[in-house]
């Protein structure tokens, strides 16, 4: 094996089916059985940052997971444990499977992961977090990312326990059936943590350059007047982003001490919310699209009024661009760089974080006191 070979590519072999008590003998197996590969007398080193949990609840999304793991482990060096309830496992009613990725570095080899994924019938779901704890490396700290389109605490004692092994809490609320349930129930279960744990939604990372262009643009000193004369939010979203739309107008009211008066759904595809600002109201509007990806596709704020227009129309232009849109805005037209960021790449910058974001929390507290006017 040259390592000059595989420059910055993570290689991970085939890994190896094994029963549960069989799981730290393979992975010995693994180390031993790489190490007489290596030939040429180049140095063998392993990364190892954390451990990180990730509960898949069907195996479509683990086969969907696992491709994003060689990402995440190249920025993030981990034991990955892979949890999929609702699995095949080819003998009995839980099993694993084994295996290593590495990467070459300038010495060497450098073994980046360990991953274990952990197969189990729904019958057998509820063994899970012990298996997850016997395999976990002491002294280092846990990550629980739950890669699941079912709220985290809907899911009761499974999530509890998982919760219980973990220093992080990742989750996505991307997809959620019911939105409105599912940010009171996690905002809750967050409020209760008394700093115990940093809880984050991936949907925050996704909205960071939203919340940057409107702080830039709503600044006092670059529009005098628009936040206290702001009256009107419209904001287009696509298909199962109404949960990231709902995270950003709570991190709007949060951070300007609106209070939700009330909200309702116009139809299938639009919804309003009227907030109480300490000088006059404002209306929200989202509106669905029928078709695209899981983004926000248009923003405008309009603070209008008698004496002078003031409004500002933002829309995505595509993957790495959102611009200022001419006709729906007072300002002059600009094209900002804004990438759509991957999954992957949100996660493993997360991994990173060790402090609790109270500006995020303050934004679910927001968010759920919207759903809590909402009239359903």
């Amino acid at each position: 094996m040259n390592p000059n070979t595989s420059a910055n590519k993570v290689v991970a072999p085939k890994p190896k089916r094994v029963s549960i008590a069989e799981i730290d003998a393979a992975l010995g197996r693994l180390w031993s059985q790489f190490n007489q590969e290596i030939s040429d007398g180049s140095t063998v080193m392993r990364a190892c940052m954390s451990n990180l949990i990730i509960y898949c609840d069907n195996t479509n999304d683990a086969t969907e997971v696992g491709k994003e793991i060689s990402t995440i482990v190249d920025a993030h060096p981990a034991r990955v444990l892979l949890l999929i309830a609702g699995g095949k496992p080819k003998v009995g009613n839980i099993e694993a499977l084994v295996g290593i990725y590495y990467t070459a570095v300038s010495e060497g080899w450098q073994v980046c992961a360990e991953r274990i994924d952990i197969i189990a019938t729904a019958l057998a779901a509820d063994r899970l977090p012990s298996v997850a704890r016997s395999n976990l490396i002491g002294d280092l700290p846990t990550t629980l990312w739950w890669a699941s389109r079912q709220p985290p605490p809907e899911a009761g004692e499974l999530f509890f326990q998982l919760a219980a092994l973990s220093n992080q809490i990742i989750y996505d609320n991307m997809g959620w059936v019911n939105p409105f349930k599912g940010v009171a129930a996690m905002t809750r279960w967050v409020a209760a943590q008394q700093d115990s744990q940093i809880v984050h939604n991936l949907a925050w990372r996704r909205v960071a350059t939203w919340r940057k262009l409107i702080s830039q643009v709503m600044d006092p000193l670059v529009a005098p007047d628009a936040l206290n004369s702001l009256h009107l939010i419209e904001i287009t979203h696509g298909p199962h982003a109404l949960p990231m739309t709902w995270l950003l107008v709570g991190w709007l009211a949060s951070q300007l001490k609106w209070q939700p008066v009330d909200g309702k759904r116009l139809s299938d595809s639009e919804l309003v919310w009227r907030f109480r600002s300490s000088r006059r109201e404002i209306k929200v509007v989202a509106k669905r699209l029928p078709s695209g990806d899981p983004l926000i596709y248009q923003l405008g704020f309009d603070w209008s009024n008698t004496n002078s227009p003031g409004r500002i129309g933002f829309e995505r232009l595509d993957g790495d661009r959102i611009g200022i849109v001419e006709a729906l805005s007072t300002i002059p037209p600009r094209v900002i760089a804004a990438q759509v960021p991957e999954r992957s790449a949100l996660v493993s910058a997360q991994l990173a974080q060790r402090n609790r974001d109270k500006v995020f929390e303050n934004a679910l507290k927001s968010c759920n006191a919207m759903t809590a006017v909402f009239q359903q």
